[in-house]
C-alpha cells in the first residue's frame, strides 16, 4: 500500500462533490451516527477499507480517521474557496 498521506490525497481528489461534502460534514461535526456514516462511505473504496481495517486498536483507528478528516477538510476548502464570494 502507498504512503497514507499520498493515498489520502489521491482518495480525496477522486471523491465526487456529493461524497466529499458528506464526508466533510460527517467528520467535522461527528454528531449522532456521523462517524458511522463516514466509515460506511469510506469503506466503499476497497483500498480505503483495507487501510482502515489495518488499525491495531481503537486509538489507532481514531488517529486514522483524524488524518482522513484533515485531508477531506483541505480538499473541501480547496474546491469551495471561490463559492463563498
Amino acid at each position: 500500500m502507498k504512503n497514507p498521506e499520498v493515498y489520502l490525497k489521491e482518495y480525496c481528489n477522486r471523491l465526487s462533490e456529493d461524497s466529499l461534502k458528506k464526508l466533510y460534514c460527517s467528520l467535522s461535526q461527528r454528531i449522532s451516527g456521523d462517524l458511522a456514516d463516514a466509515l460506511n462511505l469510506m469503506g466503499l473504496t476497497k483500498e480505503m477499507d483495507k487501510w482502515l481495517s489495518s488499525a491495531g486498536s481503537s486509538t489507532e483507528l481514531y488517529d486514522m480517521i483524524d488524518m482522513v478528516s484533515d485531508f477531506v477538510s483541505k480538499e473541501y476548502k480547496k474546491r469551495n474557496e471561490g463559492a463563498a464570494a
